[in-house]
């Protein structure tokens, strides 16, 4: 967008207050479009995520969630962008404020913190870009760009009213500000105010839901305003209140206006509120009653009161230098447990299918099939060789998903220019639960595995033993070959049974469906999804039911159900 956009906008637009301001408002847009932000290590990050990490994950087709784990990478985006414009911001712990459109937010705000630039604050939704406001050495209100620049503001309110002044949606350029002050009592905290949700008001916007929702989700702490005017909790609120625990948020109620009630009405509602929350399940740390003009007096009577809760001592718990870096750090190593634990899934799976596979042959050279070079063992082999591949694969893609998130790290670390010790195996450790379980698993997996393999050892040694028994191999041969005369003798009575009916459920015994599945015109493969295995165990157990011997050179010519009919058919006539 550029600046020239702006001429024929502001050609058009009402005045705000009065023309006069006009070349102010123009200038301001034009300073927040040049607004960038050249930090090396951000640079970097969004490379890794444009490049690097998009072949890697292009790779990987098992993982369900794969556009969470790019809008996360996306986030922690965002959030680098607002440190290396802001780098003081890391050592603050986020607290979001939210609530209903007049629910207090940005009055609460303005008092609390003591600010001679005031928030907007009237019954009527005025916050309409969402403002970060922390302790700074200088009262200032900046503007951070949609570049990851940061502009100094002009005293303007930037309310819905301004914003529709201008004719355009400023908070595409301009998403949202930060206000400093030295009067701000918490060292440590970093408060955002959010515009109201409320929907069917004058003056809001679905955008402002969006970004209500957008910004509540970058702090782990929310006090959340009601006014106690309302008498409770309504369904608004339940659905925001709802979304938050479920997204891990730890919530603080604040009954605000609680001047507007008597002392035992305010116990009545916040009562009922807890009773709501506790009905749909929702948990929460506490209320708080909160007076702008008596505030004192209310600090003292939550304190005292069995009902309420200490908002003071709820917010100066929180007051302690932030872990921005790491609380960065652990979102991007969840993106890494998420694509870990479904490329194991797979290499597993596919080392699984080997082992079966094994088990498979072996089974086969019991029952008499001792002539590796028939074509069942080789598709065997060939199957077996397949799968170890993909195995082979699926370890190269946890090899380069790790190397990808090194690089990550490294490019997060160079934006706080500090190496953080927070790694990628102290984050299992802290996980270990999780983690355990899966190793657990692995291991009986293993152990299992290992038992398996020494029975088939065993199995194999007797047979070989058996194989190099001249008097026993004789034997056979002299059973086969009586077997095999006796079959050709016999004659399959199709007056007594119905072939295809005989047929019918051999098939599906065999496969385990059901019979009314197994027509003639069912094709094995597409219809009955019979694989190369199924056709095996098939062909055998159709050669024991009727007799007969069923070649490898006639079994690849079978396609449906009809086809294996015609055939025993030929053979029993």
């Amino acid at each position: 967008m550029s600046v020239n956009f702006f001429n024929d906008q502001f050609s058009t637009a009402k005045n705000h207050h009065n023309t006069e301001g006009l070349k102010e408002r123009y200038d301001l847009i034009a300073r927040i479009l040049n607004a960038k932000t050249n930090n090396e290590g951000l640079e970097e990050y969004q490379c890794i995520l444009d490049n690097e990490f998009l072949e890697f994950a292009s790779g990987v087709d098992s993982l369900k969630e794969k556009e969470i784990a790019l809008l996360t990478l996306q986030e922690i985006k965002k959030e680098l962008q607002l440190v290396a414009s802001y780098p003081s911001l890391f050592q603050k712990t986020i607290v979001a404020v939210g609530g209903g459109f007049s629910a207090g937010k940005s009055t609460f705000l303005n008092n609390l913190l003591g600010l001679k630039l005031k928030l907007p604050e009237d019954m009527n939704p005025t916050t309409a870009i969402p403002t970060y406001c922390l302790k700074g050495k200088k009262e200032v209100l900046m503007g951070f760009s949609q570049n990851g620049g940061m502009v100094e503001l002009p005293h303007l309110a930037f309310d819905h009213q301004f914003l529709e002044s201008l004719g355009f949606n400023l908070k595409e350029i301009m998403p949202f500000m930060l206000l400093s002050a030295p009067s701000v009592p918490f060292e440590f905290l970093c408060f955002i105010d959010t515009p109201g949700y409320n929907p069917g008001n004058q003056g809001y916007t679905g955008e402002d839901k969006e970004a209500s929702k957008k910004f509540l989700k970058h702090a782990k702490h929310i006090l959340w305003f009601v006014s106690c005017e309302r008498g409770g909790i309504e369904s608004d609120d339940l659905e925001f209140l709802q979304e938050l625990y479920e997204e891990g948020k730890q919530v603080f109620i604040v009954l605000s206006r609680a001047d507007r009630r008597t002392k035992s009405q305010l116990e009545e509602v916040a009562k009922k509120i807890r009773e709501t929350l506790k009905d749909n399940g929702i948990e929460f740390l506490g209320i708080g009653a909160y007076s702008a003009t008596r505030y004192q007096e209310y600090k003292e009577f939550s304190e005292k009161s069995k009902v309420f809760n200490s908002l003071e001592k709820f917010l100066m718990k929180l007051n302690q230098r932030s872990e921005k870096q790491n609380e960065i750090l652990e979102s991007l190593y969840e993106v890494h447990s998420m694509y870990d634990k479904a490329i194991k899934q797979d290499a597993n799976r596919f080392k699984r299918y080997q082992s079966e596979l094994h088990s498979v042959g072996l089974d086969l050279m019991q029952k008499g099939f001792d002539d590796f070079s028939d074509k069942i063992f080789r598709r065997i082999k060939n199957l077996e060789k397949e799968f170890a591949e993909q195995e082979r694969s699926k370890r190269e893609s946890l090899a380069r998903l790790n190397e990808v998130i090194d690089l990550f790290k490294e490019s997060i670390d160079k934006v706080f220019d500090r190496v953080s010790a927070f790694t990628w195996e102290k984050y299992k450790e802290q996980n270990d639960d999780e983690w355990d379980d899966e190793a657990n698993y692995r291991e009986f997996e293993e152990i299992k595995e290992a038992e398996v393999r020494e029975i088939k050892e065993k199995e194999n040694e007797d047979y070989q033993e058996c194989l190099n028994d001249e008097e026993l191999q004789n034997d056979l041969r002299e059973w086969r070959r009586t077997k095999n005369q006796q079959n050709n003798n016999k004659t399959f009575n199709t007056n007594d049974t119905n072939l295809f009916e005989t047929i019918q459920a051999v098939i599906a015994e065999q496969l385990e469906i059901d019979v009314s599945q197994v027509t003639p015109e069912a094709k094995l493969v597409k219809d009955l999804g019979v694989d190369s295995l199924d056709i095996v165990e098939l062909i055998m157990a159709l050669e024991e039911r009727f007799g007969i011997e069923i070649p490898d050179e006639q079994a690849e010519k079978i396609v449906n159900v009809g086809d294996v009919m015609r055939y025993i058919e030929k053979q029993l006539i």
